[in-house]
């Protein structure tokens, strides 16, 4: 079962303290993300796919008056969220999968999910389900760094462990609007931190690659619940 597969690989990623380099790795873009979606004071907001909760905290950060839930299908992530997040009073985390989200219909304001969204096995059923726990007109934001029209990252397919979906721009927004969500936009955001001029391997075969990569940046699709 994938849900499996992926909760094992998650853990092992938990155990092996890869939460906080996910976080050094994916907090540049995925703050502005959080900035663009202009989460207000009362909202509730949804992280799918929450790893160590970082962006869960960011979210709360903002929604001080209302609720941010972060969801993982790994457990020993969500325990290291739960841990990190003891301060925060608005915050609350749960093992789930986003193909079968525990939550009534209309329940958040928002959703978004950073660098998960590809590792879903079916990400229509997931995208419906993200749609039917937003209420009429709420926001998802994705953001992905692993599309087609990213070519270097590619390389990282054959590291993973588990299989993922290796889309274009084209393929999310359309996968987008089959799920029922409207005024589907994408944009690329940009980590500007230089590459190192010794850069020798390790998330990419050379440091062409890693640059060719940053240039490109990261995909950012959004879409909207459509209201009633």
């Amino acid at each position: 079962m994938m849900d499996e597969r992926l909760r094992l690989e998650f853990n092992d990623w938990a155990r092996a303290g890869r939460g906080e380099g996910m976080e050094k790795g994916h907090r540049p873009v995925g703050e502005q993300a959080i900035e663009l979606m202009e989460i207000p004071s009362d909202a509730r907001v949804l992280d799918v796919g929450c790893g160590s909760g970082w962006a869960t905290r960011l979210m709360a950060e903002k929604a001080q008056r209302g609720r941010v839930v972060g969801i993982d299908i790994a457990d020993e992530m969500i325990a290291i969220a739960r841990e990190a997040s003891a301060s925060s009073s608005n915050v609350e985390f749960r093992v789930a999968s986003a193909e079968r989200l525990p939550f009534p219909d209309d329940e958040f304001t928002h959703a978004f999910s950073m660098e998960s969204l590809y590792y879903y096995a079916d990400l229509l059923v997931a995208l419906k389900e993200i749609k039917r726990v937003l209420k009429p007109d709420g926001l998802f934001v994705t953001v992905v760094d692993l599309y087609q029209e990213n070519k270097p990252s590619g390389q990282w397919i054959e590291e993973l462990k588990v299989p993922v979906h290796f889309l274009s721009v084209s393929d999310y927004r359309s996968l987008f609007e089959r799920a029922g969500f409207v005024n589907v936009r994408d944009q690329r955001l940009y980590d500007l931190k230089p590459v190192p001029d010794n850069y020798s391997g390790g998330s990419f075969k050379t440091r062409e690659d890693y640059v060719l990569y940053k240039e490109t940046g990261s995909l950012m699709v959004s879409g909207e619940a459509a209201g009633i």
